[in-house]
């Protein structure tokens, strides 16, 4: 396994929307373990191709896991940089459709892409979802609460959409000038050295 680069907004791979998987290869289980060690590591519940700038519709969560800080690595757990995870209950999910939706809840999310910033965002507080698993076969899942929020919040990344997306176009616009501007103080020498074409690139 392997901990991948997470781009961050204003990268514009984070725009572009993933296509559909045919045929569920073994490079795939790879991408997989590499998702859920990235995302385990971050630390975050969720995690989508785009954000590791892989355009295929995968996502993985976790939801349950816990970080023990406290407890040495051990059979049951895998250490990161935080301590060690307990608790696991991963969830791969490909070519994800999500088929009815009901209620409504508010929770304030974050995002592995757009670090440092969070927002309150409505969602469906339940959906029923159809998607691929490891094996290629189909299947469907009831998902509420944080899982299903979790899960809306990456399907939004496979379109091309982050979180702040679903904010009032004024504040949106604010967040996005604010983001931009602490990415340019953050990496003004990386930013620097690019052609104004490169800067194009990743949305500035």
């Amino acid at each position: 396994m392997a901990k991948l680069k997470i781009f961050t907004f204003p990268d514009l791979v984070l725009a572009q929307k993933a296509k559909p998987i045919v045929r569920v290869e073994k490079s795939l289980y790879q991408l997989a373990d590499d998702l859920l060690e990235t995302m385990y590591d971050a630390p975050g519940i969720g995690l989508a191709a785009n954000q590791v700038g892989i355009l295929d519709r995968i996502l993985v969560i976790d939801t349950d896991y816990e970080v023990d800080e406290n407890e040495e690595g051990s059979a049951k757990g895998s250490e990161v940089a935080g301590g060690t995870i307990t608790h696991r209950n991963p969830k791969i999910i490909i070519n994800p459709e999500i088929l009815s939706k009901e209620g409504e809840i508010i929770l304030c999310e974050g995002c592995l892409s757009v670090p440092d910033y969070t927002a309150e965002v409505k969602r469906a507080e339940k959906i029923k979802l159809k998607y691929k698993d490891m094996d290629g076969v189909e299947k469907t899942m009831t998902a509420e609460g944080l899982q299903a929020v979790a899960i809306q919040h990456e399907i939004d990344h496979l379109d091309g959409k982050l979180f702040i997306d679903r904010l009032s176009p004024l504040k949106k616009e604010m967040v996005r000038k604010r983001l931009r501007k602490e990415r340019l103080e953050n990496e003004p020498k990386v930013l620097a050295g690019l052609s104004p074409q490169d800067k194009r690139k990743k949305g500035f």
